[in-house]
């Protein structure tokens, strides 16, 4: 399953350790760190940010955000650069009317297999698989961020609140809290909503 492999991947140091203080590893001589290694009250966990991972880009009621701007209408840029050919010793800067000119397209690709996050791991469809992972391999937390645009679809409060974007986030913690891992939240993870980008012209603005 993509979720899991994606999931699973973004998790891959803490559970070596875990194996390693569980004893399912063994590397040719007893494991030298695990987690009595670490001080009481050490936290063991996973993150992700919401664009990373959600998808249901579309979905919700989510509105869009800068991210979304970016790898659909960015993913490859074209722009024109100027030629100079100096045929002659007189066609030096500054380039007279004489000398030849050309104009050649580079494309540059900002995003060089021009994905996106419409999809991404799914977790907003199947947070509670990814919940499952994280209890199975023995984590005691989940670091994620609220996506801006799915709360506040226009950016702000006089736009209107998403009531059912607020629902997922309860139902992400709820089924946290129900397998025992605690949730860290991230309140803003650089997905500025595109409305606002619109409006003030980016993050910067006093009025954001």
């Amino acid at each position: 399953m993509a979720a899991e492999a994606v999931v699973m991947y973004g998790l891959l140091l803490p559970f070596l350790l875990l194996g390693v203080a569980s004893g399912t590893y063994n590397g040719g001589s007893e494991p030298s760190i695990g987690r009595r290694s670490f001080p009481e009250g050490f936290v063991f966990g996973t993150a992700s940010s919401a664009y990373q991972y959600e998808g249901a880009a579309m979905e919700g009621g989510r509105g869009p955000s800068i991210w979304d701007t970016f790898t659909h209408n960015h993913p490859g840029m074209y722009f024109a650069i100027n030629l100079r050919v100096f045929s002659n010793p007189s066609c030096k800067p500054p380039i007279r009317d004489h000398c030849d000119l050309r104009m050649i397209l580079v494309t540059q690709n900002k995003i060089v297999d021009r994905s996106n996050a419409d999809v991404a791991v799914d977790q907003y469809h199947r947070y509670k698989e990814d919940v499952n992972i994280m209890k199975n391999i023995g984590m005691d937390a989940y670091r994620f961020s609220i996506s801006w645009t799915r709360i506040l679809p226009n950016g702000s409060l006089s736009g209107g609140v998403n009531r059912e974007g607020v629902n997922y986030y309860n139902r992400l913690i709820n089924e946290l809290l129900s397998k025992g891992l605690q949730p860290f939240v991230t309140i803003f993870h650089w997905d500025s909503p595109q409305a606002l980008e619109d409006k003030y012209g980016g993050f910067l603005s006093p009025n954001i």
